[in-house]
């Protein structure tokens, strides 16, 4: 798989956050992207996942060197995006994740309730699996999240500041189920633990409306 952008110019209410922005993300690439707050690390994102479209400029998905409409995708956004007020349990919120759609009636389908239950028990949610999100903690909500990313076994994974309200050994365990998601999917992941970026991704991007490529 495979993403390229080019020349991207993007914001909100006609404002430019992000400006001649122009990256390629490779079948298995990490990419660290680093960044002072507001500079338009999210926004960037955003322009990846689809959620706003760019004023000007290009983005192509590719599969086996040739074009497609999208990949597989999976994402944890920050919890401040969350409605926690939204009456969704766990489950249902890790299940959401799924990237094929769900039957028109009688929800998801057995196989992806199987699939959300396993990646629940991986994380060590599954006894919380019924909570409704507005009960959760911010360190538990993040790991919601994080099984949602990660229910759809994405070709591309986005994370925004995972290890926001995580413990260490959670923080631990997470690292290392990324690093092994990236030995099958393309990983792209803001964050401000610079020692982890510089350790691990194949390619540092620092944003400040502009890009930076550090490697």
């Amino acid at each position: 798989m495979g993403v390229v952008l080019r020349d991207i110019n993007a914001g909100y209410n006609g404002r430019v956050q992000l400006r001649d922005v122009s990256i390629d993300i490779d079948d298995r690439d990490f990419v660290g992207i680093v960044g002072p707050n507001g500079g338009g690390k999210t926004t960037l994102l955003r322009v990846l996942l689809g959620l706003i479209t760019p004023y000007s400029g290009s983005i192509e998905f590719r599969h086996d060197g040739k074009p497609v409409d999208s990949l597989s995708v999976g994402y944890l956004p920050q919890t401040r995006d969350i409605d926690a007020d939204f009456p969704m349990s766990v489950a249902d919120v890790v299940a959401s994740g799924m990237n094929s759609p769900k039957r028109l009636f009688g929800g998801y389908t057995k196989e992806q309730r199987e699939r959300a239950n396993d990646i629940m028990h991986t994380i060590g949610i599954a006894h919380f699996a019924h909570r409704p999100i507005k009960a959760l903690s911010g360190g538990e909500l993040q790991r919601v999240l994080f099984a949602r990313a990660l229910v759809s076994s994405p070709e591309l994974l986005i994370l925004d500041e995972p290890n926001n309200f995580v413990d260490d050994n959670f923080e631990s365990f997470m690292y290392d189920t990324i690093r092994n998601v990236n030995n099958k999917a393309a990983v792209v992941m803001v964050s401000h633990d610079r020692q982890f970026v510089e350790s691990y991704a194949q390619k540092i991007i620092e944003v400040n409306e502009r890009i930076k490529i550090l490697r």
